[in-house]
């Protein structure tokens, strides 16, 4: 079994969609990679605002993978 902990920035268009996704601290290139692929094709965000519009956003997540045999 291994487990990794992932501290990640996300960048986040104004439509709500995640665009760039860059380790923060020390990661493992394969969880960063596989976090990666799945952050910018499943995840949605409701987009942040300013003045009521949509705008593009910053935000640090922390993910934690688990992997297990089956």
């Amino acid at each position: 079994e291994e487990e990794a902990v992932l501290r990640l920035r996300l960048q986040i268009d104004e439509r709500g969609r995640v665009i760039a996704v860059e380790p923060v601290g020390n990661a493992d290139a394969a969880f960063v990679t596989a976090a990666r692929q799945h952050l910018l094709r499943h995840w949605r965000y409701k987009p942040a605002t300013e003045d009521g519009r949509p705008v593009a956003s910053t935000i640090v997540i922390t993910l934690r993978f688990e992997m297990r045999d089956v």
